[in-house]
């Protein structure tokens, strides 16, 4: 009796499963039908490509015919058309790529040229040329709407009033200073100004170990076509061995600078490279506009 008791429960719950897996799977009865999405909801361009791939997800089994995906552009931010030549358009899933990659390409153009701004569209699927599949999920589907970025992209020179003015100083990471109960920077104002001679390096005079050295000394922030901003070499005036004791940018791990935002900055550099004082340390200061 125990054994077809056993049976019973087993066959019972074999149907309950199918049931419930029939019902969560609506196109498992015919492989050709389906839906198109985009795999995710946002990308960002590089700061010069001359082209953006984003990717769509089509959940088709089989599409022996291919299929037209259509698609329009809509603008968020900006005038996105100085990039893009088109407003919209259609790409194609190809039966015969066994990848199942399937991307909207699309040109990009004057991305050489540098922009304090950023602009934005959103690329809109709103058709497949194929009556048995659909875009999304239905039309709340967050999957068919993919909003591309087009950002900053810093110049070749920077304008005259970028990172210029009062900032507040203070230290992030230092070695010498607070061991011997100081500071690497003296924390408080600076004010940054244009080089004469070069206009991509903005100065500054600064106190450097304050319980050591009187009054301040010349600072030079050198922002590089590189897009890193570089901490040039600052002399204390003093040091515990025959080298000086210096801060420089050789070795340090530079971070980037954004021509969209001058508001604050981390500049990282090589505290005494010279190991005149035991380093050379990683160190770093931030800049805060005021």
């Amino acid at each position: 009796m125990k054994k077809y008791f056993k049976l019973f429960l087993f066959a019972l719950t074999t149907v309950l499963v199918v049931s419930c897996d029939k019902e969560d799977s609506r196109f498992d009865h015919n492989s050709e039908i389906g839906w198109v999405e985009f795999v995710s909801s946002a990308s960002t361009t590089g700061q010069t490509v001359d082209n953006i791939q984003v990717p769509l997800a089509v959940e088709v089994p089989v599409y022996k015919n291919g299929l037209n995906i259509s698609y329009t552009f809509t603008a968020v931010n900006g005038d996105y058309t100085s990039y893009v030549a088109t407003t919209g358009g259609s790409t194609y899933a190809d039966p015969s790529d066994e990848t199942r990659n399937v991307n909207i390409s699309i040109d990009l153009m004057n991305m050489e040229v540098g922009r304090s701004f950023t602009t934005s569209f959103d690329i809109t699927l709103t058709a497949v040329d194929d009556a048995g599949v659909s875009v999304g999920l239905g039309d709340g589907s967050s999957t068919l709407v993919h909003r591309v970025t087009i950002p900053c992209s810093n110049p070749a020179v920077l304008p005259n009033t970028y990172f210029v003015g009062d900032y507040t100083i203070a230290d992030v990471v230092a070695t010498t200073g607070p061991n011997n109960g100081t500071e690497n920077f003296e924390a408080g104002t600076v004010t940054l100004s244009v080089d004469g001679t070069d206009p991509n390096q903005r100065n500054f005079d600064v106190a450097v170990l304050p319980a050591f050295v009187a009054g301040t000394q010349p600072a030079r922030l050198l922002f590089t076509t590189d897009n890193v901003v570089s901490l040039l070499d600052l002399d204390s005036t003093i040091g515990c061995s025959a080298p000086a004791y210096i801060y420089s940018d050789a070795g340090a791990n530079n971070v980037a600078w954004d021509i969209c935002d001058d508001q604050t900055i981390t500049v990282t550099y090589t505290e005494d490279p010279l190991g005149s004082c035991g380093g050379p340390f990683e160190a770093s200061f931030i800049l805060t506009k005021i």
